[in-house]
């Protein structure tokens, strides 16, 4: 349900802030949710001492819809409203996604998570696919807003069906005594360098975004045409994930070393971009190159990342996943802007290729590490 409402919102927010200040703003707004978002998450941090979980999902969902709404009517009396709405749309699907994945996470075990989370990923795929669809065809008949104002209805939809859960959890983790830096003072240089990996990725998946957003905007002039567009490219990064998931992670994962899978992506990624910047093909290209940025990066970025952390030991993957998914996505995302923010439009091809090129030489001794640390004894001491 939130990844079905997602499209809904993210097409309607990103078209309307598109339309009054352009994709050159873009990167100043991702700054800022980027600043946002820490602060909510310290937040949340403190929140979930107090209160449950499904409090801190349904006042979260509340305070959404409220604000869409809020922001929406704002912009009316003035055009920089549009940077809240489109700062909070980046902000509430982190937190509230987020939300759901750490309650399955501590209610569930292990074989059990093994078993859904698959079918979960599928779900969502199909959600988003759906709620695209949806947002380009009601942007056909009605105003955007809406979609804007439905997709607010579905978020407090979503905290009703939430509220249903359990909060009885099924079994208690143990308490990590050591911090999450300390945990991994064994393995730095190896942690270190999927931040690399990570960090890397990230510059390229956001300026295809970037890239994306400059050339929408020269597409189209009004607020209805961005949105119905935008609902159709949503719509096929998700299937782009879904099919992936699907059809290709359970082969690629079983029959390729996951270096070849590894260095296979910015090898794609670079193809795609390749033509869209050197053949000429316009917005579509564009298009399709960040679809398949986006819909490769939620897939097989995602899972072949995850396996990076199986040749440590629980500890240790706990300071990593900590290190990597907590602080350097977030963090990433903020450092890209402030370049794309300096940088003139002209340098962003050559940026591009230079991000891809560190990231590939950055799996040699990546994957390296790797090897070796998955052939130690799992309570051997490690200085790699």
């Amino acid at each position: 349900m939130l990844l079905f409402s997602y499209p809904l919102v993210r097409a309607t927010t990103t078209s309307l802030f598109l339309n009054f200040h352009g994709a050159k703003a873009s990167p100043y707004a991702w700054v800022f949710s980027v600043i946002c978002l820490s602060t909510f998450v310290t937040i949340y941090n403190h929140l979930q001492k107090r209160i449950t979980v499904q409090r801190i999902f349904t006042l979260t969902s509340l305070l959404t819809a409220a604000l869409l709404v809020l922001f929406y009517y704002l912009l009316k009396m003035s055009n920089l409203w549009a940077y809240p709405l489109y700062i909070w749309k980046e902000v509430y699907i982190v937190l509230m996604v987020h939300t759901v994945i750490g309650y399955l996470n501590a209610n569930i075990p292990e074989k059990t998570a093994r078993l859904i989370y698959g079918p979960l990923g599928a779900f969502g795929s199909v959600g988003g696919i759906l709620g695209a669809l949806l947002t380009s065809q009601m942007t056909k008949v009605w105003e955007s807003h809406v979609a804007l104002f439905l997709g607010a209805f579905l978020i407090v939809l979503t905290a009703l069906i939430f509220k249903k859960t359990t909060t009885k959890s099924f079994e208690k983790k143990k308490e990590l005594k050591s911090s999450p830096l300390k945990s991994i003072s064994g393995v730095k240089s190896y942690v270190a360098l999927i931040c690399l990996v990570v960090l890397l990725s990230q510059f390229i998946v956001n300026i295809g975004n970037y890239h994306f957003n400059t050339f929408l905007t020269e597409a189209f002039t009004d607020t209805e045409s961005k949105t119905q567009f935008l609902g159709n490219v949503y719509a096929s990064i998700n299937l782009v994930s879904l099919v992936v998931q699907i059809f290709f992670i359970p082969l690629i994962l079983k029959y390729l070393p996951l270096r070849l899978t590894h260095l296979a992506i910015p090898i794609v990624y670079m193809a795609f971009f390749s033509s869209a910047s050197f053949l000429g093909l316009g917005l579509a290209g564009i298009s399709a190159t960040f679809i398949v940025f986006k819909g490769l990066d939620y897939s097989i970025f995602a899972a072949s990342k995850e396996l990076l952390y199986y040749s440590l030991t629980d500890t240790q993957k706990y300071g990593a996943k900590y290190l990597v998914d907590m602080i350097v996505y977030r963090m990433t995302k903020g450092m890209i802007s402030i370049i794309l923010i300096i940088i003139p439009f002209s340098f962003i091809t050559p940026l591009f290729f230079v991000c891809i090129a560190l990231w590939m030489m950055s799996l040699i001794p990546l994957m390296k590490k790797y090897n070796l640390l998955k052939r130690r004894i799992i309570d051997e001491p490690t200085t790699v």
